[in-house]
């Protein structure tokens, strides 16, 4: 089962971690956190997780091979001209 915690949101916006939710995902004071949006809920990730959320997303918008990659990348560049 999921850890589950109520917190409240201060008047500046901000909320505190609990305790048990920053040791489960190994945060500690100073850590950077990414925190998002999707499908109005609000999502809270380390850099790590969210890199490894994001990854491939954008697989295949520009290519589905090396050359066909390298082809957008050129006629881009060439479009600056």
């Amino acid at each position: 089962m999921p850890l589950v915690k109520i917190v409240k949101l201060s008047k500046k916006g901000q909320i505190v971690l609990p305790s048990e939710i920053r040791e489960k995902m190994g945060i500690q004071t100073g850590n950077n956190v990414v925190i998002f949006e999707r499908d109005g809920e609000v999502v809270l990730l380390t850099p790590e997780k969210y890199s490894q959320y994001t990854r491939g997303l954008i697989k295949g918008v520009w290519g589905s091979t090396k050359e066909e990659v390298e082809s957008y990348i050129k006629e881009e560049r060439d479009s600056w001209k």
